[in-house]
């Protein structure tokens, strides 16, 4: 039995190499920035990025562009390595690399590596250092021609193990495979001997067992399964019973030459090939499920040699290479398949049909393929070696029966009409339609047919165009065709046909549409131009396919809908429309496949890189089978779906920000750029730039992007597939940067990626410099207000002062006038009196004296007036001008008095004195007394008046030589109303006053400014 069943594993597998697969591959190499070819290994790290381990350098790829990374002898933070790479992730997202010559682990924070171990391989050039794995302390690591350490996960200190050798093999190739495990460690070694050997090192009991089992690799499935490689198959251990169980991959004798091997998540098992390529195994049947061995299904002899591979988080597969580089093959969310034979040139479609179990392909000049819907090619028919007279390109395939295909090819001769012909499937036999038939395309073909249909109507019937004919061909019995017209339309020519829900029918012309009703054939206004594809939608409305654009029409063949590649049309060279099950509306044209969701109301759009033949497709290919596959052809080959299988992809990372410039050059920071989440600038560095990037590479070309500046941008910003944004002259304050992405499918990523950003003002802009400024504006204005408030009170005192002078100078001049002008005035009126009516008999001499001393009285009185109308004249009297007039008072009543002389002294500086009209009438009231009363009582021969000043002050002084009297007895004496009144005004004035006199030595009187 067991025999049995492994020679049909024998045959499968042989049968899967003769029946490869044909995806299409996206190639890196060095002319995208690859920066060597030979790839060593992949990995995808925490972040999403791509690490690519060549033999000239390591890389890490964002799906748009490549950052290198090399040994350096100046820097101690670079790699330690530029060959032999190999990946690992711990538990933690670390990335840990082990190179030609040692353990070096990225440091994601700062962008640089620390190198933990360099040591130099002995007499080896290719090396295989691996990873096992790691437990709660360490990760296990073995090193080529060093042996297997331990590197502590907290301290990252390389240990040695009991398996730490320090005597190895030479040889060109050495390597490391295994895995660890619940305190065991399952490896294999090829270090000692040239024939790999399988242990399994018990950690804890430090014991290590051989196994007698002969692998050249090892990987852990899963909890029960280890696998490893034979020569020619590959061997699954059972982990608890170590029993085998071999599943052959190849021929037996022939060598697969798989190196590396990759559980998927799909359940699968990816086995890497240096001479056959990639293998999809699946472990429960133990088949071999897929089978890809060329990069280019156009070219059949670009091998692909892969020596590693990897599945990222999108799930696409990554293979890396022997010299050309690295290849990536999408995840199939869109499970698309494709038909194609190996030919360079024999897959250009013109008709499809497809039954329960073949896909029937009419292809120009190389006949029909036939493909099994399960197992792909079957076989190809060269028709024209069975029908003379044709030419080998079958544009028209239909089913006529159980068993026949009803075909049409074009004449082999110049202007000839078509030839319609059978197929019988079962025998393969081909043969003319009868007599009849051939008779009637010659008949109608006139100018013949740009496009030929044969549409299946109802009943037993087609419908075909013929020339300007629309016919109709039935069985007429007996394996005989009977063509019938339906109708001419002159001058036109036909190019498409379709029935309706309601029975009518609708002919596409290339220059019009037209309908058939009731009242017979209507011609709907359209544009002028090929109707190529008409159907009809869920809700009646018809869909018109055309060279330039869809239209869609109601019941009432009113256009609804106008579709074009400016309002949801990918392409508006329209070739199919076919309706699914659930009502969506599929299209083939010149930019691939597009979908109108019945639901949504909006379109979405394959492209080659969803897997299709190509981007162009041709019209009359498209066919919808029985149950619901959807068959488009183009010009490399036939795309099936379901359409229900054509998911959307979920896998939408966050975004990564791989620059940030400031004025355009890149902003340095010991931080990478993807891990910055804020930034402070001064006010004169506003300018910012960002670079960034979704690792997702399903088809990194078709990501969108949208950004906004938060405090800045009303909106987001829908970039499309532009990965950068600038804002030139921020001002000063607080900014937050968002960004996120959306997939090939549309999908966006639920985070956004987010930079705080702060731009931080000038001094004078800032709160605290604000706020101070605010206070000082504040006590400025509470100063000002109190300092106006001063100046009013200052004025309303000074008013009141002035109102108080003004009451004193009042009463100084009431007392004045009292005691000068009224007291002269009385004695003017006594001696009146005593004139007029005296008391006593008076002589004439008497009253002549009477009269003389009322006259001088009476101008003394004039005299006084004056003086004291003439200080009140003057706003400022300049003590100059007061002594001026003081000399002249003084020289009128010397004239009278001229027993005694008089003498001025002036010691006046440059600054002139001002006085107040009150300042200069007290100081000359005062002088005006000194000199009375010298003149009265001191019998004096000479007086002397001086004036001095100093700076703004000044001193007057009045001395004579007279009598002089004691000073001591003032005191006691009665009131001395005229020395009182002069102190007191000297006190108005803020004047000194003083007098000294002693009994016959004169007297001198001094007012000196305070």
């Amino acid at each position: 039995m067991l025999t049995r069943f492994l020679y049909l594993l024998t045959l499968f597998a042989v049968a899967v190499v003769h029946a490869q697969d044909h995806p299409r591959l996206t190639a890196y190499g060095v002319n995208e920035g690859l920066v060597q070819s030979s790839v060593d290994d992949i990995i995808q790290d925490k972040n999403g990025f791509i690490w690519i381990g060549t033999a000239g350098g390591l890389c890490r790829f964002d799906g748009h562009s490549f950052t290198a990374y090399r040994p350096s002898l100046q820097n101690r933070n670079a790699i330690a390595s530029g060959k032999g790479f190999h990946f690992y992730n711990d538990r933690l997202g670390q990335l840990w690399i082990a190179t030609y010559n040692g353990i070096s682990l990225y440091n994601d924070l700062s962008g640089n590596f620390t190198n933990l171990l360099n040591y130099t391989p002995k007499n080896t050039i290719t090396i295989f250092n691996h990873f096992f794995g790691e437990d709660s302390l360490y990760v296990w690591v073995g090193l080529c021609s060093y042996g297997i350490v331990k590197v502590n996960k907290r301290t990252y200190k390389v240990e040695n193990t009991p398996l730490t050798k320090t005597s190895y093999r030479p040889s060109i190739t050495v390597a490391y495979h295994g895995f660890i495990e619940k305190g065991k460690l399952w490896l294999v070694d090829n270090n000692e001997s040239a024939k790999p050997v399988f242990h399994i090192y018990n950690i804890r009991e430090n014991k290590s067992d051989t196994i007698p089992i002969e692998i050249k690799n090892l990987t852990n499935l899963n909890d029960s399964i280890a696998i490893g490689t034979g020569v020619s198959d590959i061997v699954l251990i059972n982990k608890q019973t170590l029993k085998t169980r071999n599943i052959p991959v190849v021929t037996p004798g022939k060598e697969h030459n798989i190196t590396h091997i990759r559980p998927l998540s799909s359940g699968e098992v990816l086995l890497s090939s240096e001479s056959r390529g990639l293998f999809f195994l699946d472990i429960s049947t133990g088949k071999i499920t897929r089978h890809i061995a060329v990069t280019n299904p156009d070219n059949n002899k670009s091998s692909l040699f892969a020596v590693c591979a990897y599945e990222d988080k999108s799930h696409n597969i990554w293979a890396g290479t022997l010299s050309d580089g690295v290849y990536k093959l999408n995840y199939p969310y869109k499970k698309i398949r494709w038909y194609r034979t190996d030919s360079t040139n024999g897959n250009n479609v013109s008709a499809i049909y497809a039954d329960a179990g073949n896909v029937y392909v009419g292809n120009q000049a190389n006949g029909i393929t036939i493909y099994s819907r399960k197992d792909g090619l079957r076989k190809t028919i060269a028709v024209n070696r069975y029908v003379k007279g044709i030419t080998n390109t079958p544009f028209v395939i239909k089913p006529w029966g159980k068993n026949r295909l009803l075909v049409i090819s074009h004449s082999s001769q110049p202007s000839a009409p078509n030839v319609p012909y059978s197929y019988e499937i079962n025998t393969g036999r081909i043969s003319l339609l009868n007599k009849e038939v051939q008779k009637a395309f010659a008949d109608l073909w006139g100018r013949g047919n740009l496009r030929q249909f044969l549409y299946k109507d109802t009943g037993q019937q087609y419908l075909l165009n013929i020339g300007e004919y629309l016919a109709a061909l039935v069985n007429c019995g007996d394996n005989r065709f009977c063509v019938k017209i339906i109708n001419r339309f002159a001058g036109e020519t036909l190019a498409s046909c379709f029935r309706d829900a309601q029975k009518h029918l609708w002919i596409g012309t290339y220059g019009g549409l037209y309908f058939e009703s009731n009242k017979g054939w209507e011609k709907i206004p359209l544009k002028n131009t090929e109707i190529k594809t008409i159907n009809q939608d869920f809700e009646g409305n018809t869909w018109i396919g055309t060279n330039d654009e869809i239209f869609v029409l109601n019941p009432q063949h009113q256009v609804i809908h106008h579709y074009t590649e400016e309002n949801g049309l990918l392409n508006s060279h329209l070739y199919g429309i076919i309706r699914d099950e659930q009502g969506n509306m599929w299209f083939s044209h010149n930019k691939g496949i597009s979908v109108f969701r019945w639901k949504t109301k909006n379109f979405e759009h394959l492209t080659k890189e969803d897997g299709l033949q190509s981007s162009e497709f041709n019209a009359a290919a498209f066919y919808k089978a029985d149950d619901g596959e959807i068959f488009f052809g183009g010009i490399n080959g036939v795309n099936s779906f379901y359409p229900e299988q054509v998911s959307h992809n979920p896998n939408a990372p966050a975004v990564k920000i791989t620059a940030i410039k400031l004025f355009d050059e890149v902003l340095h920071s010991d931080t990478t750029f993807w891990n910055i989440r804020k930034l402070v600038f001064p006010y004169t560095q506003n300018s910012l730039s960002f670079e960034f990037v979704m690792p997702e590479f399903s088809n990194p070309a078709a990501n969108s992007y949208r950004f906004i500046m938060e405090n800045l941008d009303k909106e987001w910003t829908h970039a499309g597939d532009r990965r950068f944004t600038r804002y030139a002259g921020l001002r000063p304050g607080h900014y937050i940067f968002r960004v996120q992405a959306a997939n090939n499918d549309g999908t966006w990523s639920k985070e956004t990626t987010s930079v705080d950003i702060t731009i931080v003002p000038p001094f004078w802009q800032t709160v605290w410099f604000i706020g101070l400024v605010i206070l000082f504006f504040i006590f400025l204005s509470v100063g000002i207000g109190i300092y106006i408030q001063k100046i009013r009170n200052r004025k309303e005192i000074r008013a009141m002062e002035v109102q108080h002078r003004i009451q004193l100078e009042r009463e100084r001049i009431s007392r004045d006038l009292h005691d000068n002008v009224g007291t002269q005035l009385s004695l003017i009126s006594k001696n009146i009196q005593g004139v007029i009516d005296p008391q006593n008999m008076v002589s004439e001499t008497e009253k002549r004296n009477s009269l003389t001393a009322i006259s001088q009285t009476s101008k003394e009185v004039i005299f006084t007036l004056r003086e004291t109308i003439w200080a009140l004249n003057k706003e400022s009297i300049s003590l100059e001008e007061l002594f001026d007039k003081l000399k002249a008072y003084t020289q009128k009543l010397f004239e009278i008095n001229k027993h005694c002389r008089i003498q001025y002294h002036e010691e006046i500086d440059d600054a002139a004195i001002s006085l107040s009209p009150s300042e200069a009438i007290h100081l000359f009231r005062i002088c005006q007394e000194a000199i009375a009363n010298s003149l009265k009582y001191s019998n004096a021969a000479e007086m002397n008046i001086t004036v001095k000043t100093s700076a703004d002050k000044y001193s007057i002084s009045i001395a004579d030589n007279g009598i002089g009297f004691d000073t001591h007895h003032l005191r006691n004496d009665s009131p001395h109303y005229g020395l009182d009144n002069m102190k007191y005004r000297s006190e108005e004035i803020s004047c000194h006053f003083d007098i000294v006199s002693e009994p016959g030595a004169g007297t001198r009187v001094t007012i000196q400014k305070k």
